[in-house]
């Protein structure tokens, strides 16, 4: 991953906390920094599959590929909110697979952190597009 990226990132996310007055815990803000500069390294991040196909893949106890299916709906979710309109889908189907891969990944990996992340998909997800699409949307803030 490159460092710049990370660096691009963090200062983003700091903007939107600063012109918002959202706050994002510590861990949780990380993370998204970290996976938005992750994706900006891969352009092939889509599922080889489909969403759903991709989710009815997966095991318990969850494996790797639930928390990247996670970060993928949650990376889509928050940056290109109208993916899947063309078919029908709304961000909410994305945020739902993400939610569920996400709480399958806390049973067995860091389970605050994964939980967390499973519990407020949706704000991060509105969090992520305020910061990368710069659109203040109706947000309920992270208790």
């Amino acid at each position: 991953m490159n460092d710049a990226y990370v660096d691009a990132f963090r200062g983003i996310v700091k903007e939107t906390k600063s012109s918002t007055g959202l706050e994002l815990p510590e861990n949780i803000e990380a993370y998204v920094v970290i996976l938005l500069a992750h994706k900006m390294d891969r352009p092939d991040f889509l599922p080889e599959h489909s969403f759903a196909e991709e989710y009815l893949k997966l095991r318990r106890p969850a494996s790797y590929s639930a928390k990247e299916l996670g970060d993928t709906c949650l990376f889509v979710s928050g940056a290109f909110p109208s993916y899947g309109s063309k078919h029908g889908l709304d961000k909410r189907y994305y945020q739902d697979i993400g939610i569920t891969s996400y709480d399958m990944v806390a049973e067995t990996l860091n389970g605050e952190l994964f939980s967390q992340l499973s519990t407020h998909f949706i704000f991060i997800s509105k969090f992520i597009d305020i910061t990368i699409n710069n659109k203040p949307r109706n947000v309920i803030y992270f208790n």
